[in-house]
């Protein structure tokens, strides 16, 4: 080939080329190595949890240093989203003197780079709140009806959440409303024969003597699991725990309720009762909410029993679907051809749970 100025070029950048591809200096090498995609670099250490909580009770005593004295919880989880957990913690507060808290105020600290940020003071109701719990970003907080009751009842439900500078209140739930949305979403569940949404209103293990499953595959594999039945138990025997006529019943007992309007009762709680024509027939339904359970005094309850749900209903010729009193219920079952299933749920911790006919809860 003649020698032209083109092809000079050509040569020399054949010749550099070939000295790239050569073995690399040491610095050039470590350069590659440290561009590397962030997947393939070693994950970076999670924070310690004890050190996160650590610091954010060090943050707080510089605003209340003894923040402890009167009792204090907390809860740890992410609520900005930055992967690193934060800290809110809920403190007694009352007179220098006092031995019992007359109120209850909360804190959140997140953690920072540089250190724990304590956010600013933020008041609630009655300047009195209980942690439920921080989960997917979002702190829960209880609102209770007297915040020295040795066995508080919530009245409120608080949910706060991150808005790029601080936790805002993002929504505000009555207990009834709580009750009427829960027992909205188990109506749902039902309807549509969603299982996990169903076991989620227990809490497992189930003791098998709480529910009426003796003689069936589940009772057989609970009296070989020291009599207890997990929730992987009852998700693979799903239809011991609910036979398809009280799957039916209560699918429809609930899609009957949901709508029906509350009044006060003569017991002081609440009852609803509705009824249409099937036919010839009456159906009826009715919902009581008990919102002082005997069950919540109980001496071997350990929970705060915020209500008992009963559902009931039936079908019949000439029934009286409203009923005040014992013989007046007993009047209604007698006149109906078929009553249904009972369903008896308690709300605990802003949750429903469920109690099936002849078990102890």
């Amino acid at each position: 080939m003649p020698y032209t100025r083109l092809s000079a070029a050509l040569l020399l950048s054949l010749s550099l080329a070939a000295c790239q591809s050569g073995d690399k200096p040491a610095d050039a090498a470590a350069a590659g190595a440290n561009a590397m995609p962030a997947a393939a670099q070693p994950a970076a250490k999670p924070a310690d949890p004890k050190q996160i909580l650590e610091a954010a009770f060090a943050a707080l005593r510089k605003r209340v240093p003894d923040f402890e004295r009167l009792g204090s919880e907390h809860a740890i989880g992410d609520l900005d989203g930055d992967g690193v957990d934060d800290v809110v913690v809920a403190y007694g507060d009352g007179t220098p003197d006092a031995q019992m808290a007359t109120l209850k105020k909360w804190a959140a600290i997140m953690s920072r780079p540089g250190g724990p940020q304590l956010l600013p003071q933020t008041d609630t109701a009655d300047d009195c709140v209980y942690l439920d719990k921080i989960a997917d970003g979002k702190l829960y907080l209880q609102v209770p009806d007297i915040c020295t009751a040795a066995r508080p009842k919530t009245r409120e439900y608080l949910t706060y959440a991150w808005n790029g500078k601080t936790l805002a209140k993002i929504d505000s739930q009555s207990a009834d409303a709580r009750l009427r949305q829960r027992l909205g979403a188990l109506a749902d569940a039902f309807a549509r024969k969603d299982k996990n949404a169903i076991l989620d209103v227990f809490k497992f293990p189930l003791p098998l003597q709480s529910v009426p499953v003796q003689g069936t595959a589940l009772g057989q594999q609970a009296e070989a699991n020291k009599d207890t039945i997990d929730r992987s138990m009852a998700e693979r025997h799903f239809d011991d725990l609910f036979p398809a006529q009280r799957l039916a019943d209560y699918a429809l007992l609930l899609g009957e309720v949901r709508a029906l309007q509350l009044k006060p009762d003569p017991e002081g709680g609440e009852i609803a009762v509705g009824q249409r024509r099937q036919g010839e027939e009456t159906q009826w339904s009715e919902l009581r909410i008990d919102w002082d359970p005997d069950e919540d005094r109980d001496e071997d309850n350990q929970e705060l029993i915020q209500a008992r749900i009963e559902i009931s209903g039936g079908i019949g010729k000439d029934v009286k679907a409203e009923a005040n009193t014992l013989g007046e219920v007993l009047d209604r079952e007698q006149a109906s051809r078929r009553v249904y299933e009972e369903m008896r749920l308690f709300l605990i911790d802003g949750e429903l749970r469920m109690q099936l006919p002849n078990g102890a809860g």
